[in-house]
């Protein structure tokens, strides 16, 4: 036979009950406060991960920029050379000819290749992009034409032989 609870006995352990659920409580808010700075954590040195990756990017993009201004300085520096060794040369090779007409022509062809290769030492990309511009708007076929050409040329040169 059981005893019947007194009303003591029975808010004792109603008080006991609460007070479990008051430890439970606090212990999974503790477990879910621990949880929580360790995911904080997480994403913290994923995203300190990220920006190291983007600014590792951004570093390579701007030396990848800087060596292919390098390279295209040097590029128009070596066409300038050549165009002026060219222009010696050919009018070392008209004077060989010993005729004046052929003198003369190789003089003037000479004379242009010098005005280009100055032109190209003198000039910055931006100030030759803008010329240019300003000759295509100036003369739309001429231009056109001499982009044929050139691509006819091209084609030829490195094409190879397609039978």
């Amino acid at each position: 036979m059981t005893t019947p609870e007194t009303p003591q006995s029975a808010g004792d352990k109603a008080q006991e009950s609460i007070n479990k659920a008051k430890e439970t409580v606090q212990q999974v808010g503790s477990q879910l406060g621990s949880e929580a700075q360790r995911v904080a954590g997480n994403v913290q040195h994923t995203i300190k991960g990220a920006e190291d990756r983007v600014q590792h990017t951004v570093d390579n993009a701007a030396e990848a920029r800087r060596a292919m201004r390098e390279t295209a300085y040097t590029v128009k520096e070596t066409a300038s050379d050549s165009l002026l060794t060219a222009a010696e040369n050919i009018r070392r090779e008209a004077l060989k000819s010993g005729s004046d007409d052929v003198v003369r022509q190789a003089h003037q062809l000479a004379r242009s290749m010098e005005k280009a290769a100055l032109y190209l030492d003198g000039h910055t990309f931006e100030q030759i992009s803008t010329d240019a511009t300003e000759v295509v708007k100036a003369n739309p076929w001429e231009s056109l034409g001499v982009v044929f050409i050139l691509g006819l040329v091209l084609g030829m040169l490195f094409g190879g032989n397609r039978d």
